[in-house]
């Protein structure tokens, strides 16, 4: 067997470098011809066809070293237009759907637990095998106020809890998806959020009051709040991941932060989000991680927002489907030379509102234009090791792939996401659902998670 020595690799790789990404592929071939030629004796015919085979994985690889950037209204990766499309995910830096094993990491107070790298690895080709491109995921940035999380207490870092969240980043990468994590949330959750800040510093505030007080508004105007929040966002992105020698900051992986999850005032859709709080941790994400884009996480399209030049994203949740509300969404988002990404749906939502098929057809006429895809609530696999149960979540919106449990309806509309993502990237497929493998007695390794989807 021939070996391929490192300076060859390593001049290919150069003369890809090179190339512009819209060269046609047979320019490609050719530049990459001679290092490959030089690796074979005795003649061997390497045609074009062949050739390519040898292009595709280095190409592949360049893309998940690249960064997703915006330009004007559209979401790019390497001059090509990107789209983001996928799932939320919101259980895998932290979970409170299973009890572990006696002696593994548990607050039961909160019902928390760390997911198993099985688990992950399984959600991932999950998502592949869905067409899938981009995981939303609460808990890889929002992690405060309980023992298992980040920060457990005001400016008390508890680095265990980044073993789950580099595992999955890592994964991710090595699947070719990318990960949007909201950095707070606007509910009193068993993973925290706003309220811990505002308990911290004496604002005795819980999320279930009702009404919320006026002080709620002390986590957007308090500068003492404001600072504490910001050195949790920098003790995050600045993380070494073990698996990846790279910081959340620098990894291509993570397109970007939102600045929180369906954020509000002190009622419920108000959109009482300030636009300086806004600009600020916009900032500090992009100042952190200059590649990183920003995304608005106030609930619902914030019009006022559009002023911050910072904000590269503005997203809507859907609950339930609504065409005319997401018509006039991207109207505006359009306008506003902004990106719109459709960050939850209620996909399983029936007789309630607009159709799943015809909700994405409006999102599929503006894709490339504004529109760049729609992330549906929320994705669970297997209790894995145990591959004979999925894992259930209690609001109603749960999608598990493959259960043999799912109603023929229920099947339909995975079927109906799978085609859009696919259809998204110009990949007609049929309705039918491939199997995908449970990953019982699962070890976790390097290479054999790697995979070129």
């Amino acid at each position: 067997m021939a070996i391929i020595s490192l300076s060859v690799l390593s001049s290919a790789a150069l003369m890809l470098a090179d190339l512009s990404h819209a060269s046609a592929v047979n320019s490609k071939v050719q530049s990459l011809a001679p290092a490959i030629n030089s690796i074979f004796s005795g003649g061997a015919k390497l045609t074009p066809q062949i050739l390519q085979t040898f292009l595709e994985p280095i190409e592949v690889l360049q893309a998940r070293n690249s960064y997703v950037y915006r330009d004007g209204t559209t979401l790019r990766l390497q001059g090509d237009i990107w789209t983001a499309n996928g799932a939320n995910v919101y259980w895998l830096g932290l979970d409170e759907n299973v009890i572990p094993p006696a002696g593994e990491p548990f607050y039961a107070p909160l019902n928390a637990s760390y997911p198993t790298p099985g688990r992950t690895t399984e959600v991932m080709n999950t998502l592949v095998m869905m067409g899938a491109s981009l995981i939303r995921s609460q808990t890889l940035g929002v992690s405060v106020g309980n023992p298992l999380s980040l920060m457990p207490s005001l400016g008390v870092y508890n680095d265990a809890a980044f073993e789950p969240m580099d595992w999955a980043v890592f994964q991710a990468r090595q699947h070719g998806l990318r990960i949007l994590p909201p950095l707070t949330d606007d509910y009193d959750y068993y993973h925290g959020g706003k309220f811990n800040f505002l308990r911290w510093r004496g604002f005795n505030i819980s999320g279930s009051d009702s009404p919320l007080p006026t002080d709620t508004m002390q986590f957007y105007t308090n500068k003492t709040i404001i600072q504490d929040f910001k050195d949790y966002i920098e003790h995050l992105m600045t993380h070494v991941n073990p698996l990846t020698g790279l910081t959340y900051a620098e990894d291509p992986t993570i397109i970007g932060y939102e600045t929180g999850n369906e954020l509000n005032g002190i009622k419920w859709a108000d959109q009482d989000v300030p636009n300086g709080w806004t600009s600020e941790i916009c900032q500090l994400i992009k100042k952190l991680g200059p590649n990183k884009l920003c995304i608005d996480g106030t609930y619902g399209v914030n019009s006022t927002h559009f002023a911050v030049p910072e904000v590269d994203i503005f997203s809507n949740h859907y609950y339930p489907l609504n065409n005319t509300i997401l018509s006039a969404d991207i109207a505006a988002i359009e306008k506003a030379n902004r990106v719109y990404l459709v960050g939850e749906i209620g996909w399983k939502d029936e007789g309630k509102g607009d159709s799943l098929a015809s909700f994405y057809n409006i999102i599929q006429k503006r894709e490339g234009v504004v529109a760049a895809g729609s992330v549906f609530w929320s994705l669970f696999g297997h209790d894995v090791p145990n591959c004979e149960k999925f894992v259930d979540h209690s609001d109603g919106f749960t999608l598990q792939y493959g259960n043999s449990n799912n109603s023929a309806s229920v099947n339909s509309k995975i079927s109906i996401i799978r085609q859009h993502y696919f259809a998204m990237q110009n990949i007609t497929v049929d309705s039918y659902l491939p199997a995908v493998p449970c990953p019982d007695n699962y070890i976790p390794g390097y290479e054999a998670q790697y995979t070129y989807a």
